[in-house]
């Protein structure tokens, strides 16, 4: 058989070159396939974990694919006699001044893509990140949106989280601290805020809304007003504040009907006896 002429072995080559190329596109393809289809378990595509592994396969598609593609052209054009030399030099001088221009940019994508793959929140959770409360609306490879309390739409970049609180993770807390006058009853007071509180866990209508007793931990605070008792309730994820506002409604009633004084501004300690002067 007559050797192929020069240009014939190089296109040969390039042929070989492009079906490499399509197979390790297929391959990766279904590699991502089934990495999503493991972040995502058995719930469905709309849930926050199918869009979250949707995502995730989309970037890392995205890069892996020009990463094979741009090999690919480079070994065609070296194949084809194109001297790359010049051109991987070219481009990196470029790559590094697109880089200083857009180092924001690919700041907040790797941030995005590690918020992502770490599973830090999703969307519906009430969270804290930048200085910013609220409840996610959707989170990108670029950015994080809350809606806060006050109805205001928050944008984060991703880059600019460094600690991101979330409240709402397998079960959340409310925290509520009464505010008591000095003159008061302290054991007159927790008997009050027991009692409150048991009520509360008895009530049929909150079942679904606790999930254990909540728990009095008793003298919390001093402040210039008064002294602060702490009590908390566990509750499902997002039912926190909730559940907040019925126990201080429940302490406030409780510790009226108890004759216990709340902090107000005059209820400083009285002053201490001045000493006689001796004779």
């Amino acid at each position: 058989m007559p050797d192929l002429p020069d240009w014939g072995e190089r296109l040969v080559a390039v042929v070989v070159i492009v079906l490499v190329a399509l197979a390790l596109t297929w391959l990766l393809r279904r590699v991502l396939s089934r990495v999503a289809r493991r972040v995502r378990g058995a719930l469905p595509d709309e849930s926050p974990a199918g869009k979250r592994a949707r995502t995730l396969a989309s970037v890392l598609g995205a890069v892996g694919i020009v990463f094979i593609w741009l090999v690919a052209v480079l070994t065609v054009l070296d194949v084809s006699g194109v001297p790359v030399g010049p051109l991987i030099a070219t481009a990196g001088i470029g790559g590094v001044a697109l880089g200083f221009g857009l180092q924001n940019l690919v700041r907040d994508c790797v941030a995005g893509l590690f918020i992502l793959s770490e599973n830090q929140y999703d969307v519906g959770d009430s969270v804290k990140v930048a200085g910013v409360e609220g409840t996610v609306e959707a989170i990108t490879l670029r950015s994080t949106v809350l809606r806060g309390l006050d109805g205001a739409r928050h944008v984060v970049s991703n880059g600019e989280i460094r600690v991101s609180t979330n409240a709402t993770r397998r079960y959340s807390r409310a925290v509520v601290r009464v505010p008591v006058a000095f003159s008061a009853d302290i054991d007159a007071a927790l008997k009050a805020v027991r009692a409150a509180a048991r009520q509360m866990a008895a009530d049929p209508a909150l079942s679904g809304d606790l999930t254990g007793p909540p728990a009095v931990l008793g003298v919390d605070a001093f402040t210039d007003t008064g002294i602060e008792l702490a009590v908390f309730v566990e509750t499902p994820p997002g039912r926190q504040f909730a559940m907040g506002r019925e126990l201080r409604r429940r302490l406030v009633v409780a510790l009226h009907e108890a004759g216990v004084p709340l902090a107000t501004d005059t209820g400083s300690p009285p002053p201490p006896p001045e000493e006689d002067e001796p004779a």
